[in-house]
């Protein structure tokens, strides 16, 4: 960000990067479920402490939500959800839907073995709830050599794009599922997420 603020006459964004995990090796899936509300506190305490302590500009207009990887498919799942909150998000990475460990544990830790809410908590099932979407922009990426994870990026990119989000696909050149994906796109790709922002000045 100082980078960027430095190459566009300091203009970047407020950058907050909660932990919605705890710890690195927990995954609460961005659902409020026994495995902690961290759909609450990502679209709700999060954002009452960002506005109680920061100078921001209040308008959703100017609010985005990113993340890398389970943190990307977060940022798509509330991004889509919650369109009254951000007006743009930046996916790098992210799942075709959430998962904590295989299909079957997935539904029962976070879903209370209610298939049809896990269903309904997926990116494609969550845009195709809220369409047709209005001044919601989305940019998602991933890296050139992510077989894992960037064959779903298309997919919720196309789920996005067909529910009348303005969508960006990105691939980084050279990269796999690492933060070096990451760089490039915040480097590369954030034009689009920028110039929702009102930050695109040269």
């Amino acid at each position: 960000m100082n980078a960027r603020a430095a190459a566009h006459h300091g203009l970047a964004p407020v950058v907050v990067v909660p932990d919605q995990l705890g710890a690195p090796q927990d995954n609460p899936m961005c659902v409020d479920s026994p495995l902690g509300d961290s759909a609450r506190y990502l679209t709700v305490d999060v954002p009452r402490w960002i506005r109680t302590h920061l100078a921001v500009e209040p308008s959703r207009a100017a609010w985005a939500i990113g993340g890398f990887s389970q943190g990307g498919t977060c940022s798509i799942q509330l991004g889509a959800a919650h369109p009254e909150l951000f007006g743009a998000v930046f996916d790098v990475s992210g799942q075709v839907a959430p998962r904590n460990g295989d299909l079957q544990q997935t539904i029962a830790r976070g879903f209370d073995g209610d298939a049809a809410r896990y269903r309904a908590a997926a990116p494609a099932a969550i845009l195709a709830a809220h369409a047709p979407y209005r001044g919601l922009t989305a940019v998602f990426g991933s890296g050139q050599f992510d077989t894992r994870y960037g064959p779903g990026i298309d997919v919720v990119a196309a789920a996005a794009r067909a529910a009348g989000v303005a969508t960006t696909r990105d691939i980084a050149p050279g990269t796999a599922h690492d933060w070096h994906t990451v760089q490039w796109m915040m480097t590369h790709a954030f034009g689009p997420i920028a110039a929702h922002l009102g930050l695109a000045r040269s």
